[in-house]
């Protein structure tokens, strides 16, 4: 049984990746083979799956989205050239033992980047019900609504953090007017579908 399959036995990795130092040693057990894996189009994890990728290096080129229960493990790299995506309320896992590359990122369950997360847009996390885990995030943006990112490095342009309503007013001048429009129908299903398309999310 690889590492990553053992993670799988793990109801939450907050014990595994809670620390830089407990994140550092995960990582010096993972052996990823030297190969690429590519993926045409979009990578879409239906309700309850769960992929593993022993690659050094995962190609996605389209959207990377997850559904509720389902669990993606990369023990190397994750690069995805469009957005990723997990819009509801129960639990989703995205793991990477490398780094997690993408355009955007709106996600509500548990995320791992053991080498960082860059995000050439926004990197936005919602609700407390889980945490991501990583040492450096790099965005243009990153939004935590009503979250507690586990995240010990943050450089972005515009850092927002707090409830929906403390963050809105900052929120209205960051988003695309059509996303802002979206965000305001109530639920983030709408901004999900958005992201999907591969809509705008930020202004110019």
């Amino acid at each position: 049984m690889s590492l990553l399959q053992k993670l799988m036995e793990h109801a939450s990795l907050h014990e595994p990746c809670g620390t830089a130092g407990k994140r550092a040693h995960l990582k010096a057990g993972l052996q990823p083979s030297a190969a690429t894996k590519q993926v045409d189009g979009d990578l879409t994890l239906t309700e309850g799956t769960d992929l593993v990728f022993e690659e050094g290096r995962v190609h996605v080129k389209g959207h990377l989205l997850l559904e509720e229960q389902s669990r993606l493990l990369v023990a190397g790299d994750l690069v995805v050239e469009g957005n990723i995506v997990h819009e509801g309320f129960d639990y989703a896992l995205l793991f990477a033992g490398g780094s997690i590359q993408a355009d955007n990122l709106l996600f509500h369950g548990e995320l791992v980047a053991l080498g960082g997360l860059t995000l050439r847009g926004a990197a936005w996390t919602y609700y407390n019900d889980y945490s991501t885990y990583a040492d450096t995030l790099t965005a243009r943006a990153v939004v935590a609504d009503d979250r507690a990112d586990a995240v010990d490095q943050v450089h972005a342009d515009t850092h927002l953090e707090g409830h929906a309503r403390v963050i809105a007013g900052a929120l209205e001048q960051l988003l695309h007017p059509d996303a802002w429009a979206r965000y305001q129908e109530g639920s983030y299903a709408a901004l999900a579908r958005h992201l999907r398309q591969g809509q705008p999310l930020l202004r110019k």
